[in-house]
C-alpha cells in the first residue's frame, strides 16, 4: 500500500519552486563550489606545477593526493556532531561558518610563497585546508537537504553537487587563465581566487539563513503538500539520539555508502591525478592546455548528478547507483583511448563525466535517507569519513606509474586504468549484496544480505511504499 507520502514524491508540479530553497540551493551551490576548489586543484589540475616545482616522483606525488584525501575525513564525524549539536536548518549555519572561516585560512596560506617555499610546509597547509573542508561539504550537502522538501532530496543533493564538477570547470579554466597571463610559475596565485569571492557570498547566506526565513519555507512546503525535512525549526531537532554513532556504525546502509563512498573517490582522485599527469608528461600538452583540457569530464558531470539525482527518486538509490557505478567502470576503461587525437579526448571524458559526479549525491541522499532523525549530519559525515579510503587511489596510482617506467612511459598509467575499474565493479556488489533500498519503485523489489529495519531507523521512511505484508513480516523475512 503506497503512502500518500512517497505517491506524491516527484509528481506536484508546485514542490520545491518556494524561493526559500531555490535561494538556499544557489548560495551554498556557490560555497560548495568554492570548497572544491580550494581543497582538488593541489591534487588535480596544479598536480604539473607541483611536481615540477618539488622535483617529486610519481609514488610521492601519489602519496601526496592520497595522505590529501585521507585528511579530509579526519575530522568528518566530530565536526559533523558538532554540527548537529549546534542547530538545524537555519541554525546550523553558526557552527558552519567556523569551520569554513579554517579551511578558506589555510587556502590563503598555501597561497603565500615565502611561506610555502618547501615541500613539507605545503603539504602540512593544504593537510590542514582537508581537515576542516571535507567537513564543510559534507555540512553544506546536509544544509541543501534540511531547505528542500524532503520529497525531493535526491534532486535537490544531485544538483547542489553540481558544484563540484562545473565548479572545478570553471576552476580548471581560471588555471588556464592565471597560467597564460601570469605564467605557470606563479601558480601559487590560483589558490587566492575562491578565497576572495567566497567572503559575500558567506554574507549573503548568514543573512538569508534565518529563523523567519525558515518557518516560513516549512509553511510554504506543506502548503504545497510536501513534507519539511525536520520535525520543527525549534530546539527539539537541535540534538541527535543518545548513542546515534554507535548505532550508526551498525547501520548496514550507512556503513556500506561510507565506504562505497571511499572505493568512489579512489577512482575521482585517481582519475584527477591521471589525467593531467598523462596529459603532460605523455601526451605533451602545455601546463595551460592540461588544466583546459583535463577537467573536460565535469562538464557532463554536472548534468549526470541532476539527472541521476532525480532518477533515484524516482526508481531508488541502489539501482541508480550501481548504474553509476558500471558506467565509470566503462568510462576509466576507455580513458586508454584519449591519445589517439583531441575527439577522442572529449568524446570519452564527457562519456565519462555522466557518472563521475552522480554517484556522490546519491550517496549522500542514500545515507540521509538511512540515517536517524536528528542525525542526518552524522549519516553524512560518515560518507566523508569512508572517502578517506580514497586516499589509496593516488597511492596505488603513483606506484604503478613509476613501476610501469614513470612520468613519461604510457604502460603505468594503463595499469592504473585497469586497477580502477576494478575498484568501481566493486563498489556496485557491495552495493547489491549490502544495502536495503530506501526510495522508489525498486523498493517493493529489494532483496539483500541485510535485514531492513537495521538499514533504515526512521520508521517513516522504512514504511512508505512498502507492501502491507511486508510491513508486518518479521526480520527473518526481511532478510530474505
Amino acid at each position: 500500500m503506497r503512502s500518500p507520502l512517497n505517491a506524491r514524491a516527484g509528481k506536484l508540479p508546485g514542490l520545491a519552486t518556494n524561493k526559500y530553497s531555490w535561494i538556499a540551493m544557489l548560495l551554498l551551490w556557490l560555497l560548495l563550489a568554492m570548497n572544491d576548489n580550494m581543497r582538488y586543484w593541489t591534487t588535480g589540475v596544479l598536480q604539473p606545477s607541483i611536481v615540477n616545482e618539488f622535483q617529486v616522483g610519481p609514488e610521492l606525488i601519489g602519496i601526496f593526493a592520497g595522505a590529501m584525501t585521507v585528511a579530509q575525513g579526519l575530522l568528518a564525524i566530530p565536526l559533523t556532531v558538532w554540527s548537529d549539536r549546534g542547530g538545524h536548518g537555519w541554525a546550523r549555519k553558526y557552527r558552519y561558518v567556523i569551520i569554513l572561516a579554517a579551511y578558506t585560512v589555510f587556502t590563503l596560506l598555501t597561497g603565500i610563497s615565502a611561506l610555502t617555499a618547501s615541500f613539507g610546509v605545503f603539504f602540512i597547509f593544504q593537510a590542514l585546508n582537508k581537515v576542516f573542508s571535507g567537513a564543510g561539504e559534507a555540512i553544506e550537502v546536509t544544509a541543501v537537504a534540511e531547505w528542500w522538501p524532503l520529497e525531493k532530496r535526491g534532486f535537490a543533493v544531485g544538483l547542489h553537487h553540481t558544484a563540484v564538477p562545473w565548479g572545478t570547470f570553471l576552476g580548471g579554466l581560471a588555471v588556464s587563465l592565471v597560467f597564460t597571463v601570469f605564467g605557470p610559475e606563479n601558480w601559487r596565485w590560483t589558490l587566492l581566487i575562491p578565497v576572495i569571492l567566497i567572503a559575500p557570498v558567506v554574507l549573503a547566506y548568514w543573512r538569508f539563513s534565518s529563523s523567519r526565513n525558515y518557518g516560513q519555507f516549512e509553511e510554504s512546503v506543506r502548503r504545497q503538500g510536501g513534507t519539511p525535512p525536520l520535525k520543527a525549526s525549534g530546539e527539539e531537532a537541535v540534538k541527535p539520539p543518545k548513542g546515534a554513532l554507535l548505532r550508526a556504525f551498525r547501520n548496514p546502509n550507512l556503513m556500506t555508502t561510507s565506504i562505497t563512498a571511499g572505493l568512489a573517490l579512489a577512482v575521482y582522485t585517481g582519475i584527477s591525478l591521471w589525467l593531467p599527469l598523462y596529459l603532460a608528461f605523455v601526451a605533451n600538452y602545455s601546463l595551460a592546455e592540461v588544466a583546459a583540457f583535463s577537467v573536460l569530464f565535469t562538464l557532463t558531470g554536472g548534468i549526470g548528478q541532476i539527472v541521476w539525482g532525480g532518477v533515484s527518486d524516482r526508481i531508488g538509490r541502489k539501482p541508480t547507483l550501481v548504474i553509476t557505478f558500471v558506467w565509470v567502470a566503462v568510462g576509466v576503461f576507455l580513458l586508454q583511448f584519449i591519445g589517439e587525437g583531441i575527439i577522442w579526448l572529449i568524446l570519452i571524458q564527457l562519456f565519462l563525466g555522466m557518472a563521475t559526479n552522480g554517484i556522490y549525491p546519491i550517496l549522500y541522499a542514500f545515507s540521509s535517507d538511512s540515517s536517524e532523525p536528528g542525525a542526518i549530519g552524522l549519516g553524512n559525515g560518515l560518507n566523508m569519513t569512508g572517502q578517506m579510503l580514497g586516499g589509496l587511489g593516488p597511492v596505488v596510482l603513483g606506484v604503478l606509474i613509476a613501476a610501469g617506467g614513470g612520468f613519461s612511459s604510457p604502460d603505468g598509467f594503463l595499469w592504473g586504468l585497469y586497477f580502477m575499474a576494478g575498484v568501481m565493479l566493486l563498489g556496485a556488489l557491495a552495493i547489491i549484496l549490502f544495502t536495503r533500498e530506501s526510495v522508489g519503485s525498486f523498493k517493493r523489489r529489494d532483496r539483500s544480505l541485510v535485514k531492513l529495519e537495521n538499514c533504515l531507523p526512521d520508521p517513516k521512511i522504512r514504511n512508505q511504499d512498502l507492501p502491507r505484508q511486508e510491513e508486518t513480516a518479521d526480520a527473518s523475512a526481511l532478510a530474505n
